[in-house]
């Protein structure tokens, strides 16, 4: 149904009068005649009974008049909401992460959900190796990781929103003389307990010291399925671990760990906003944006 005809309409049936309506929108009053003659051969019905002198609804005007400003507001209304969907006001977004790195960014989603509040947002915690998959197959816009276990792939657009690093971790009464910081080759003197999916740089470097050093120690290096098998292991003493050390914070129970900083080797990390580049839904790149400058506010100098 044309909107024009629409109004068109609505004002003869006000007025009562064909001449009144068409000066009301300044055109003809033949021009506004053939609008309503197309608005009913569209409807398939009469609108208007009118002769020389009078213009009177029909049974199917009246309902059509009766509803016509209902009609209107709510066109009016889907355009309102098209539009903020086009500008990323409204719509929805997926993101995916792991709980442990929720502390890390919670701040820069409740700021999103306040500028856009029509915005639908879900976020789920999936396995830490799957958050790349996930973003390349398309199942979410959006996916906090780190940069080690981003592939190198064309279709993912990498932007770093936090930096790390990677800290030892052992139980608060693991027997070491270890203190706050160490060598490569003291840790090496300890068990390690390493989950599979975790493979920073420098975890490479530590273990080809390792295996350059041929100290039986270094044979002790355990690698286990997840994050919390390594920590359930590190929890009852059977060696050490390494986590960031934002995560570490996050840990139910964390005062039960101590960490120890590595002196001689670099464990930086950065935590990634990952999305596909082909993904061009502006709620993502209004998140994408509101990230970027979180993260230029809290870099600059004081």
């Amino acid at each position: 149904m044309d909107l024009m005809s629409l109004k068109y309409f609505q004002f003869v049936a006000m007025y009562r009068n064909f001449s009144r309506a068409a000066e009301h929108f300044y055109i003809g009053q033949s021009a506004l005649s053939r609008q309503i003659a197309n608005l009913e051969k569209e409807l398939g019905v009469q609108l208007f009974n009118r002769d020389t002198r009078n213009v009177n609804l029909t049974a199917a005007g009246s309902v059509l008049y009766d509803n016509c400003d209902l009609l209107l507001r709510h066109h009016e209304l889907v355009g309102r909401l098209i539009e903020a969907a086009k500008s990323g006001y409204d719509g929805q977004l997926s993101i995916a992460t792991v709980a442990n790195f929720g502390p890390m960014f919670t701040d820069l989603v409740k700021k999103f959900i306040a500028t856009y509040p029509n915005v639908k947002i879900r976020i789920d915690d999936i396995p830490f190796g799957e958050l790349s998959d996930s973003i390349i197959n398309g199942v979410y816009d959006l996916a906090f990781t780190f940069d080690y276990a981003v592939p190198h792939n064309d279709q993912v657009a990498k932007m770093p929103v936090g930096d790390d690093h990677f800290v030892a971790v052992m139980s608060a009464d693991f027997p070491t003389t270890v203190g706050e910081t160490a060598t490569t080759r003291d840790l090496l003197e300890l068990p390690v307990i390493i989950p599979r999916h975790i493979d920073p740089p420098f975890l490479r470097q530590f273990r080809l010291a390792g295996q350059e050093s041929g100290a039986p120690s270094a044979g002790r290096i355990e690698y286990v399925p997840n994050t919390l098998t390594a920590m359930l292991q590190v929890d009852m003493g059977l060696g050490i671990t390494f986590l960031p050390k934002a995560i570490l914070g996050t840990l139910h129970g964390s005062d039960r760990y101590r960490c120890c900083e590595l002196s001689d080797m670099d464990t930086s990390c950065s935590l990634l906003l990952i999305r596909r580049k082909d993904n061009v839904q502006k709620t993502v790149q209004n998140f994408v944006d509101l990230a970027r400058d979180n993260r230029r506010v809290r870099r600059a100098p004081r």
